[in-house]
């Protein structure tokens, strides 16, 4: 079905109104990463878009007392700029700058990118790491879900008919917090990551982990956390031994979980690696 009209608005309150009132036939565009390969393939029903690439509002980087707030308009290019996101939250940095190509990231969204549902998605397993929350606004009110509870399935979230991804709040920062991203992707493949981890931890003064946080991009449906590894890793010393036990940990439950498909061997072996780079600071390639 061709697109019939782009409606462009400024204000959040313009967004809730028009989708309001063209409910399904309408669809969101901010960066158009996702949603023109989609138009070009034929996959939107949409008879109209409602463009949001110019509501300031979705573009904020707002630092406070609880945390950090990231409008869901704001380009991975932004974030790569921000000296915040820089020093505290390293994996999301670290993760902006894989995706794509210069044009992807001086184009794309957080908030396109997350709610595409892609299990590839570069930011989801930074993000799922750091505990962050999703806030939905429509005519109807604001809600906050947790980003581990954000998707559904491959390609599905919890986004209603109406609803715009609004922000993202990730926790407050405290020194000596650990936040890593790895991931593993053909060199000319610059916008799909065959598999993807990130983790937050912090030690105590034993350098033991007290709290972590694992998660993973591309080993699913969709980006998810990864309990059992949390639970092999929590109390354990941060060294060589442990990093060593982890990587066979890993490889175990992926195993498990992709038993049966052709990738499974690969991603077996693949884990070991991009572990053992997460946890030492390392870096792996294809």
């Amino acid at each position: 079905m061709p697109i019939e009209k782009v409606i462009k608005v400024s204000q959040v309150k313009e967004i809730h109104r028009t989708l309001g009132e063209l409910g399904q036939d309408a669809m969101l565009i901010a960066g158009g990463t996702d949603v023109c390969v989609k138009l070009r393939e034929g996959h939107i029903k949409a008879r109209f878009l409602v463009d949001i690439s110019d509501v300031v509002a979705l573009k904020i980087i707002t630092e406070n007392e609880e945390g950090l707030l990231i409008g869901g308009g704001v380009t991975f290019s932004e974030m790569v700029a921000s000296e915040v996101i820089q020093k505290k939250y390293p994996g999301l940095w670290t993760a902006c700058q894989s995706v794509g190509a210069p044009q992807i990231r001086n184009r794309g969204t957080l908030g396109g990118n997350l709610a595409n549902g892609s299990p590839a998605a570069d930011v989801a397993p930074p993000l799922l790491a750091l505990n962050a929350k999703i806030k939905l606004s429509s005519l109807h009110g604001e809600r906050w879900v947790e980003l581990s509870d954000f998707y559904l399935d491959k390609g599905k979230t919890v986004i209603r008919t109406g609803e715009v991804l609004e922000a993202i709040h990730l926790p407050l920062w405290v020194e000596g917090d650990l936040h890593r991203f790895e991931k593993l992707g053909l060199r000319n493949a610059l916008a799909i990551s065959r598999l993807s981890l990130s983790l937050w931890m912090r030690l105590d003064e034993n350098k033991a982990i007290r709290e972590i946080r694992v998660a993973s991009g591309s080993l699913g449906l969709s980006p998810m956390r990864e309990p059992l590894m949390e639970a092999f890793l929590m109390g354990k010393i941060w060294n060589d031994q442990t990093v060593s036990l982890g990587e066979e940990v890993f490889s175990n439950i992926v195993k498990e979980r992709l038993a049966g498909r052709s990738t499974c061997p690969f991603k077996m072996e693949a884990i070991k690696g991009l572990f053992n780079a997460l946890m030492t600071g390392g870096s792996h390639e294809a």
